[in-house]
């Protein structure tokens, strides 16, 4: 199957010359955290968050003047749109990355795929499983944050558990989402991520919306007796927890971006 059969053809851009507040202010409209860059109809590049809260804070740069050229990535990954999703997979593989750009002949951008689509369309998670053990050991590599910034403990550190050692607890992620909407993004990109089913659990201040919640996004629905220190939760919000053992910093970083209240937890194993 190729590509051009089922890709995402709407794809959002902007353009070398508009300002770094300009790209973050439509990062946040449309809640991503990256951007194509285009020229006319031609790929030039990519735009991050964290190009523009890194690279341009460290530069001095001011985001009401300062350019998207000045801190994007020029290189950006992309395939075309006459190959199969086994070719897009192992470019995906080689590249360490869950999403790629999809140009046509005259290398113009026609759209955007993922992993989770390609697992989606074939049918097959064999398709992504040598890719999402490559991409997270090199997202654990890069993203490696201090242990005190994420407030989860290493899941070896037995100082706080009981006789057994390590293995006795597993650290959990947690974010709280003001509303259906966000969270429901947030576990779509959590599963996109590589992330289970089984691995994602929900919760709400009402029982029927939990469940409804839970079915709708096939995680699992929770009770507040399984989260330590559980919020009061107003109506609406919602409770997204992550058994994310060694992937805390993978999970975290979904989560903020999509505008969740973020912390992380170590709870006893069942």
């Amino acid at each position: 199957m190729q590509l051009k059969e089922f890709i995402n053809s709407r794809v959002e851009t902007v353009q070398p010359g508009d300002t770094l507040q300009q790209a973050a202010e439509k990062m946040k409209e449309l809640d991503v955290g990256s951007l194509p860059v285009c020229d006319g109809g031609q790929l030039v590049g990519m735009i991050t968050d964290r190009d523009i809260t890194i690279r341009a804070v460290a530069r001095g740069s001011e985001p009401a003047t300062a350019t998207v050229s000045e801190v994007m990535t020029p290189d950006a990954l992309w395939c075309f749109e006459d190959e199969t999703v086994e070719e897009a997979a192992r470019t995906m593989q080689e590249h360490q990355v869950r999403r790629i750009l999809v140009l046509n002949e005259a290398k113009e951008l026609v759209g955007i795929t993922s992993l989770g689509e390609l697992v989606t369309v074939t049918g097959d998670r064999r398709l992504a499983g040598e890719t999402l053990e490559a991409i997270s050991e090199a997202r654990q590599a890069e993203d490696k944050l201090d242990d005190d910034e994420l407030d989860v403990e290493e899941p070896g550190d037995d100082s706080n558990s009981e006789e057994g050692g390590a293995g006795s607890n597993e650290t959990r992620v947690t974010g709280l989402l003001h509303d259906r909407e966000a969270a429901k993004r947030a576990v779509e990109e959590l599963k996109d991520a590589g992330f289970t089913d089984s691995s994602i659990l929900v919760a709400m201040q009402d029982e029927t919306e939990q469940e409804s919640f839970a079915e709708e996004t096939h995680a699992q629905a929770i009770g507040a007796g399984e989260i330590p220190s559980l919020p009061d939760l107003s109506p609406g919000q919602v409770l997204v927890m992550v058994e994310a053992e060694s992937r805390a910093a993978d999970a975290l970083n979904i989560l903020n971006r999509n505008h969740a209240v973020t912390g992380g937890v170590r709870t006893p194993a069942a």
